[in-house]
């Protein structure tokens, strides 16, 4: 039998080069999701304020002062927009809660009041997601200040196998590795990894 490790007269280098690429393909299917080798920031999320850029799952408190009636809650719903009341879709998706406060304004200024003045709060953030090596993976809500091992601890701990110290997490565009006292971002999605994986 030939060693495909060995070169043949003929494409022996390039078959050998294919079953290699397909024996790491396989490896890294049975060892799940691994390191990125990207370490992940340290900063603490940019939550709360005007400067918070909306997601899907954010909810936020609309008031318009004077007029109670017209206050109300809406979650930023699955095609990235709010629907208030009166001044109908608002396009809410990467944009911060002070440009939506901006829009709402004029919508109901050129709509119902001469001058309106709203204020928009968010209520909720949208929930992390913990996979991996904890007892109970799932969706849980975020709240301010939440890290790698709050998360973890959200998701009923860790299994027998899992790395106390290492695990991914994934956001838009952008995957990197954790501690336990990364923070989470609203919206994260935490891997906790095997150990040695």
């Amino acid at each position: 039998m030939m060693n495909v490790f060995q070169p043949c007269r003929r494409g022996g280098r390039a078959a050998s080069l294919l079953v290699l690429i397909g024996a790491l393909g396989l490896a890294a299917c049975e060892g799940g999701t691994t390191s990125t080798g990207v370490p992940c920031p340290t900063a603490k999320a940019p939550v709360g304020g005007l400067d918070y850029k909306l997601g899907v799952g954010d909810r936020v408190k609309v008031t318009v002062i004077g007029q109670p009636e017209l206050g109300s809650e809406a979650e930023v719903d699955a095609g990235g927009k709010l629907v208030i009341a009166l001044a109908g879709e608002v396009l809410a998706v990467n944009h911060t809660v002070s440009e939506i406060q901006a829009e709402i304004t004029q919508k109901l200024k050129s709509n119902i009041l001469v001058d309106p003045r709203v204020s928009v709060q968010v209520s909720g953030y949208r929930p992390v997601t913990v996979l991996g090596q904890v007892r109970q993976p799932g969706r849980y809500p975020y709240s301010f200040g939440l890290d790698v091992r709050g998360a973890t601890a959200l998701a009923g701990g860790l299994e027998r196998r899992a790395s106390p110290e290492r695990s991914v997490i994934f956001r838009p565009g952008q995957s990197c590795d954790a501690k336990p006292d990364t923070p989470l971002f609203p919206g994260d999605t935490v891997e906790v990894l095997r150990r040695g994986g």
